[in-house]
């Protein structure tokens, strides 16, 4: 397995509506640990995933419809 390119950030989309969906942290955790900048695309703001210290950045996605533009701004 080659090692990871930490230079590259994460992006994670969740979109499972459950807050406390635990494979989004456990992935979060597991990608800032070994030293990724992780980005979460997510509409939950109460998830316990947006308080981890391993999180980047959460962004909101993008709304249904939107054009192609649109998500890849996102």
């Amino acid at each position: 397995m080659q090692p990871l390119d930490t230079r590259i950030p994460a992006v994670l989309l969740r979109i499972d509506r459950n807050p406390f969906h635990h494979g989004t942290l456990g992935a979060v955790r597991s990608l800032g640990r070994a030293g990724v900048e992780v980005h979460l695309v997510a509409d939950d703001r109460r998830s316990p995933v947006q308080r981890s210290r391993h999180l980047h950045r959460m962004h909101a996605p993008p709304m249904p419809g939107a054009s192609l533009a649109e998500v890849a701004a996102v």
